[in-house]
């Protein structure tokens, strides 16, 4: 069973220059990051099964190439406080949550992080679980972060991979910029056409 200890060193091993926040990763690590969109034409959302079907298949297909199958994986989430207390935590509330044991990590304040967009009571509190990686497991979850209902990432500490999914497509930060670059050209038909990759 991972501790609070564990996952806080294995983090600031594998990514010492970001905490665990998933819109941070491609500006701290931008020269391991990728993305793909989930629906052709870079179309945001689905609106129909025959698009979530390319939607899970695409992003299933990606994260089991990089994780492999049954990869030992830990699910991070958690929920931003803007100054008040909360006493329940988003892993209690949300029924997508319910079936994981969540371990929780020390409140980041984010004035720390960026002092110009946040103002100090603003507080990040993040959880994880350990969980497995197999096709299809997770597309419960997949969906609703799709569906921006809720924010989570992967991460598996031994391959040095993070996933990022969100309301679009998938953010990955992969071991190194050769292993980036491979990964990029092998899913170059599901790239985002902007110059800059979003």
């Amino acid at each position: 069973m991972m501790t609070k200890e564990d996952f806080q060193n294995l983090w600031n091993l594998n990514y010492p220059n970001t905490v665990p926040i998933s819109h941070l990763f491609k500006h701290d690590y931008s020269d391991r990051w990728f993305r793909i969109h989930s629906l052709p034409a870079s179309k945001r959302y689905a609106e129909n099964e025959n698009e979530w079907e390319i939607l899970l298949s695409r992003q299933n297909e990606i994260i089991t190439d990089l994780l492999g199958l049954e990869t030992p994986i830990v699910t991070v989430t958690g929920e931003y406080n803007w100054g008040d207390n909360r006493q329940i935590h988003v892993t209690d509330e949300e029924e997508i949550f319910k079936s994981f044991s969540f371990v929780r990590l020390d409140k980041i304040q984010l004035n720390k992080i960026d002092a110009e967009q946040y103002d100090e009571p603003n507080i990040y509190s993040p959880a994880f679980a350990q969980t497995i990686w197999k096709p299809n497991y997770h597309d419960k979850l997949l969906r609703e972060i799709a569906n921006d209902n809720t924010r989570a990432f992967f991460v598996s500490f031994d391959k040095n991979i993070i996933v990022a999914p969100y309301d679009g497509g998938v953010d990955f930060i992969l071991k190194d910029n050769q292993t980036r670059d491979n990964y990029k050209e092998k899913y170059k038909q599901w790239l985002s056409e902007r110059e800059d990759g979003l």
